[in-house]
């Protein structure tokens, strides 16, 4: 088998919670050492449950195979050292602190960069490192808010509402990763690092994407449309006699058959309805007309007749269902790993497919500083007598780090 697209990349990750160790999953899984740090309490997501498996939370899990984990008190001068010499043997560093916390012990881009010019250093946090924002935390709950994405989503009527997955998390760890692979690219050329600045705010903007432009070209603010579009109609669920399915029709071509399979061909040639600009402008009176029909027949009768006609539609599924569909298995997008306490771990698969270099599964996410005494040995030449003055401190109440 071919070596993976990163394979002799190592990365050391000093992120917590979500965006930080998404992004260094998806390296992991690209091929790349990647040497998870974290202070002796643990990430915070440790204790993000219930459920938990064998201690372990599911949050935990989601984001964290394909690394090795290592205990390190930043707090102490050896363990603000060991980093730095950590940080000689690595070609990539991720962290998620507020602006300049790292500067405090000497683990910032400037000093690194000083002693490895070539280190491409990825910083995740709130809102950057520049701005009258940069100081503040930055939550996806808040981010979701304040830039804009709960403004459009939810029902016309109804209160703001955020996406139920941690999108702005999510987004910024995406851009991490795609900004972490060019500066890799560039060093070849150059010989260089360089300093990466993601904030959770820009990319919330930046997934914006047709809403926003929507506003900029017109000068008005998007309304809620719950599960319809702003811009196709008709674009949404509808309630059929036993529940809710999805229906996208996106062309003209697709409504004159949907018009023909409900008994209703003349709606294609009616100019309130003929083309998708008109039927966005008496999108209530569409939908008004559509909505008794689709409640005359169940979901798999609708379904099963929508696909016959190559109409765009789906069933709204529960996880249960997700994870049950065929699918799933032939993309290969539910996995297990085998893990040392939990035994049979499942996890969701990585989306990313090559035909030369596909992703493999190698380490389950680690305990608590489970490969601390490896790494230091392997790369440092330190003795187990140096793990434990790096990462033992007595046990007391979790302190809260500062976030990104």
């Amino acid at each position: 088998m071919k070596k993976q697209p990163l394979h002799g990349v190592r990365v050391l990750d000093l992120s917590r919670v979500l965006a930080g160790p998404y992004c260094t999953m998806v390296l992991g899984d690209l091929g790349a050492d990647v040497i998870k740090v974290e202070p002796p309490e643990g990430d915070e997501t440790r204790a993000w449950g219930p459920p938990f498996a064998e201690g372990e939370s599911a949050y935990y899990l989601c984001v964290n195979r394909n690394k090795r984990g290592m205990v390190v008190d930043l707090k102490t001068d050896e363990g603000q050292a060991a980093l730095r010499a950590l940080a000689r043997k690595c070609d990539v560093l991720v962290e998620n602190f507020r602006p300049d916390t790292l500067a405090r012990y000497g683990l910032d881009y400037e000093t690194l960069r000083a002693q490895d010019p070539r280190l491409v250093y990825c910083s995740i946090s709130g809102f950057g490192q520049t701005g009258s924002l940069r100081d503040r935390p930055g939550y996806d709950f808040m981010i979701q808010a304040m830039g804009g994405l709960m403004s459009v989503t939810g029902e016309p009527d109804g209160e703001p509402m955020k996406v139920g997955v941690a999108v702005a998390d999510l987004f910024a760890g995406q851009y991490a990763v795609i900004a972490i692979l060019v500066a890799l690219q560039a060093r070849e050329r150059s010989g260089e690092g360089q300093h990466i600045d993601i904030a959770l705010f820009d990319a919330q903007l930046g997934w914006l994407a047709n809403v926003a432009s929507n506003y900029l070209i017109s000068g008005n603010l998007p309304q809620r449309y719950g599960n319809a579009h702003p811009n196709i109609v008709p674009y949404q669920s509808f309630v059929a006699a036993d529940g809710w399915f999805a229906l996208a029709v996106g062309n003209d071509r697709q409504f004159a058959r949907l018009c023909e399979l409900i008994g209703k061909a003349e709606w294609g040639s009616d100019e309130r309805f003929a083309t998708n600009a008109a039927r966005v402008i008496y999108r209530d009176e569409l939908i008004a007309l559509l909505e008794p029909i689709f409640a005359l027949l169940r979901v798999d009768e609708w379904l099963s007749a929508l696909e016959a006609a190559d109409i765009p539609c789906g069933p709204i599924n529960t996880l249960d269902k997700v994870f049950s569909e065929p699918q799933v298995s032939a993309r290969e997008m539910l996995i297990t790993m085998e893990h040392p306490t939990i035994g049979d771990l499942p996890l969701v698969g990585s989306p990313l497919k090559f035909s030369q270099t596909p992703v493999e599964y190698r380490l389950p996410p680690p305990r608590l500083g489970e490969h601390t005494d490896e790494i230091l040995r392997e790369l440092l030449g330190k003795s187990e007598k140096f793990t434990t003055e790096i990462a033992a401190r007595p046990a007391r109440r979790a302190r809260k780090h500062p976030e990104s």
